[in-house]
């Protein structure tokens, strides 16, 4: 749960006068480097150290809401920039420089301590996401008037883990909505004598309660008028008949999850630490983790190993180093060629900009930032890098872990489970003739039953258990902290679950069964012996008839 907004702010106010205590500090640093240049012809280190200090200034202070010390530090900053870039740099040049740093001596002086930064923290707090896992069944309210189609229905859907009430007249199901209405609706689009009965209904409601839970609408009809029908009366997803049952709850779920998502991880590399936490506060109260290297040349590799960010911030100007730089160099090493760069800096040359991205920057954003233009840009860049590691580690067909990155799952969670002296089940679930459902019905109707399954373990086993397809039809799941019996009795009822469901294949309807064998760590020293006896038992399954669920029999037996 994000921090409330009374303590934001003064965890934001203490970072703001940590800065403004070391401003003197850092403008004298400013002007010694101007005192110890050489009069008559500076060189082009001091030049860029000078040019490199004051944007730091400017960038920094616009942040913090010191608007005339930035205004003040920018005119420096473009006298140095243009001496560094071969302009005159004499006598006259260093009075106007000096005549600068004498106004930003005077605005830092008149700032007033206790001065509140526009930090725009409510905007930061409504834009960042709240919700939080529950464990509970969600409740659907299903309206179809066909009795056999709605038990369909309310059964498939239910073995999905959601609760069903099913209603065959739309106006009890009006009543019920009124009175307590539910997490999700599947609304039948016509019933008898009211073609477009469903939606009218949902309209009405919606125009009386101002916002229904999400809708989705089945029909028959496939044609624009009734999906427009459906649109206008505020529907959330439209599905035509025969229905994919699979795609139906795999939406249902997606529309009523309040899971939340792994937070990002964000690297922020800036020499200003003050600066630095400013924005990291930023992304922590959207959500994000953030780590800070202030000493890129000494911290960024073990930080880049150990934090494995999804996404850099990087300041533009450093010591000892520049923004470019590093980016380059991050570039070169394969294990992080794909991590988005997004550098801030209050650099406003185009060339500049340009010449930064050529170098390895995703995206180049300008100091001083508004809160929630930094927090949308790093989950966008963050959000694309997830997005492109999952499909490093998942299997393609149906979004589960693939066959290395479970077993890897699976050893680490046993080798943390004898560590902590803790429990871990493993289940291996294979579907039963599977290779006739391709015969019989092509491979396409074959894919949805593996999707469906995958889907049915991701949904209806705990968010800390771990789900991987190893093999053509042939799952694990892994489970810490549970025990054989309640391992057991899970599985059996997803084994009963999955029976359930029906399958189209062309014209005909199917349902597909699933063996299972389970082991608990407990009964076996290491994770290779766990995984011989799920399979174990998963082979006695298969042998003694298929559909069913068996344990490990924990004599170390050996597959046959």
């Amino acid at each position: 749960m994000a921090a409330q907004p009374s303590t934001i702010a003064i965890k934001l106010r203490r970072i703001r006068e940590a800065y403004l205590k070391q401003l003197p500090a850092q403008l004298e640093v400013i002007r010694e480097t101007l005192l110890v240049m050489d009069p008559k012809k500076p060189s082009a280190e001091d030049l860029a150290d000078l040019h490199r200090r004051l944007h730091t200034l400017k960038g920094a202070s616009a942040s913090f809401g010191l608007g005339k010390v930035a205004a003040v530090a920018d005119a420096g900053e473009q006298l140095a920039k243009g001496a560094a870039a071969g302009a005159a740099a004499d006598a006259a040049w260093r009075r106007q420089m000096e005549a600068h740093l004498a106004k930003l001596t005077e605005e830092v002086a008149a700032v007033d301590q206790s001065q509140e930064a526009e930090l725009r923290v409510k905007e930061v707090l409504d834009a960042a996401e709240r919700s939080q896992s529950g464990s509970e069944k969600k409740i659907v309210f299903l309206c179809e008037d066909d009795p056999f189609q709605r038990q369909s229905f309310a059964t498939q859907i239910g073995c999905f883990g959601f609760e069903v009430i099913s209603f065959d007249k739309l106006e009890s199901f009006r009543d019920a909505v009124r009175t307590s209405p539910p997490d999700a609706i599947v609304m039948d689009m016509t019933f008898p004598q009211r073609p477009e009965g469903g939606s009218e209904v949902v309209g009405e409601l919606n125009a009386g309660a101002g916002t229904l839970p999400p809708t989705i609408f089945i029909s028959s009809q496939e044609e624009l008028p009734y999906r427009l029908s459906a649109v206008r009366a505020g529907s959330s997803a439209y599905f035509v008949k025969p229905l994919n049952i699979i795609e139906l709850c795999s939406t249902l779920h997606a529309m009523t999850s309040s899971a939340k998502p792994e937070p990002y991880r964000v690297m922020i590399v800036d020499d200003d630490v003050n600066l630095a936490n400013y924005h990291a506060l930023f992304l922590q109260e959207a959500g994000m983790e953030t780590l800070t290297v202030d000493q890129p040349l000494l911290q960024l590799m073990d930080a880049l190993l150990e934090f494995k960010p999804d996404l850099i911030l990087m300041d533009m100007y450093m010591p000892e180093c520049n923004g470019m730089e590093l980016a380059h160099v991050i570039r070169q090493m394969s294990a992080f060629f794909s991590i988005p760069i997004v550098f801030l800096s209050s650099e406003t040359d185009a060339d500049k900009q340009f010449q930064a991205m050529r170098m390895g920057g995703d995206e180049f954003l300008t100091k001083p930032i508004k809160p929630e233009h930094l927090v949308s840009a790093v989950a966008v860049r963050a959000e694309r890098m997830k997005i492109i590691r999952s499909h490093m580690i998942r299997d393609s067909l149906t979004g589960v872990l693939n066959h290395s990155c479970a077993l890897e799952h699976m050893e680490m969670l046993v080798a943390q489970a004898q560590r902590q002296g803790g429990e871990v089940c493993l289940a291996v679930i294979d579907l039963d003739m599977f290779k006739k459902v391709n015969d019989n019905y092509g491979h396409p109707a074959g894919d949805r039953v593996l999707i469906a399954l995958a889907q049915l373990l991701t949904q209806r086993l705990r968010k800390s258990d771990i789900v991987g397809r190893v093999g053509g039809e042939e799952f694990i799941a892994i489970l810490p902290d549970c025990n054989l019996a309640t391992a057991l009795s899970l599985f059996e009822e997803l084994r009963k679950n999955f029976s359930a469901i029906e399958f189209v294949g062309g014209k005909e309807l199917f349902a597909v069964t699933l063996s299972c064998g389970v082991a608990s760590l407990s009964q076996y020293g290491s994770a290779n012996q766990l995984h011989r006896a799920a399979d174990q038992a998963l082979y006695r399954a298969k042998a003694g008839g298929r559909n069913q669920v068996l344990a490990g029999s924990g004599e170390g037996e050996e597959l046959a």
